[in-house]
């Protein structure tokens, strides 16, 4: 009952005023003629390509349309025939960082904070048995209903829920995905928590966070903003991060990789918001528009033993 009621709060989000006139838009797939969605071919590349063979041109126009009224896509690439939704953030770097250490095939897996779904979706090249993806995001919800709209039959769920819903999902997961969540959360420890209860015994969890230069075991906790964010809270130093996991009740925990994020990887496009990195950071592009480090990414991965 308790988880019912937290979808019924959270969908209710889609009858918001704002929202509703996109609902309509994302409604006119529905009238595009059966036979043109026919023989789709779906290939995961750098962008997710989705080739309508059997669409007409008003069928193309239709989808860029639609497309077009759900702007600000923030996570892809995606490629419908020759239309090519260039988001802000291009995943495939992430992704590709990420692909080798994603041991899912006949998998359970949680995507915690999937937006639109763009990792989802590539996971599916690793064959796993299902996916859910969590975001309480009304927008991020109908990016994911047109693209998958047009796949076709994915074994994939996108669930309107925040990571604090996780223990009344019911569901245990072999693999969790928790990435820019963290440093959104007023506690992150509280966070880690979450994701290493909802893990199967032997389970895994791939997490990444901004974190700041340095080896000492503090973090940065900024005044206002960070990167012009309101909702940024703890950024720790690696090995900060590293401890947060492991006093969690985490086990391995593995360094995967360190990033700087550079504008190759988080820009403006005609398909963003009106600002992005290059924006967020000062001249020198070493500190954010704030004066604190500029963002530095790490990724880690620990098992449930």
């Amino acid at each position: 009952m308790k988880l019912n009621s937290i979808k019924k709060t959270r969908e209710s989000l889609l009858t918001h005023k704002h929202i509703l006139p996109l609902l309509e838009e994302l409604k006119k797939i529905e009238t595009i003629p059966k036979e043109e969605l026919m023989g789709v071919k779906f290939s995961l590349k750098e962008a997710i390509e989705i080739h309508l063979p059997h669409a007409s041109r008003t069928t193309l126009e239709l989808i860029e349309s639609v497309a077009r009224s759900l702007i600000p896509w923030r996570k892809g690439p995606f490629k419908i025939n020759n239309l090519l939704i260039d988001s802000e953030w291009n995943s495939s770097i992430k992704y590709n960082l990420l692909a080798p250490h994603l041991n899912i095939e006949n998998k359970v897996v949680a995507d915690i904070g999937c937006n639109n779904g763009y990792y989802m979706l590539q996971m599916l090249a690793k064959e796993p048995l299902r996916i859910v993806g969590f975001d309480p995001m009304p927008l991020c919800k109908l990016q994911f209903d047109f693209i998958t709209s047009l796949v076709g039959e994915v074994p994939l769920k996108f669930e309107m829920l925040g990571i604090e819903d996780l223990p009344f999902y019911g569901v245990e997961f072999d693999s969790v995905l928790c990435l820019g969540v963290l440093y959104h959360r007023k506690s992150p420890l509280d966070c880690i928590k979450l994701v290493f209860n909802s893990l199967k015994k032997g389970g895994e969890a791939i997490f990444d966070s901004i974190i700041i230069p340095g080896n000492e075991l503090t973090c940065l906790f900024p005044k206002e903003r960070y990167a012009k964010m309101p909702n940024v809270y703890f950024i720790p130093t690696l090995e900060t991060f590293k401890n947060w996991l492991l006093r969690s009740g985490f086990k391995e925990v593995q360094h995967i990789a360190t990033l700087k994020t550079g504008i190759e990887e988080q820009r403006k496009t005609e398909w963003s918001s009106k600002e992005s990195l290059e924006d967020f950071l000062d001249s020198t592009k070493e500190k954010t528009i704030e004066g604190y480090p500029a963002p530095l990414r790490a990724y880690l991965k620990a098992k449930k033993l």
